[in-house]
């Protein structure tokens, strides 16, 4: 599936609030995750994610 970064940013949001995170911290959460899309190419941030949480294959 490829979705634009503005539809990235809007269900790491809604998921944020789903999940009972602040209003402030869901909007801290945004703003670097603009920021990285501006500094990483999309292999290098799943690379890093791999490296954070593990590869898995769903």
């Amino acid at each position: 599936m490829t979705m634009t970064n503005e539809a990235a940013r809007a269900y790491a949001a809604i998921a944020a609030q789903n999940i009972g995170v602040k209003l402030d911290d869901i909007m801290l959460l945004v703003d670097e995750m603009a920021y990285l899309m501006d500094i990483y190419t999309e292999s290098e941030i799943v690379d890093k994610a791999h490296k954070l949480i593990g590869r898995e294959d769903r």
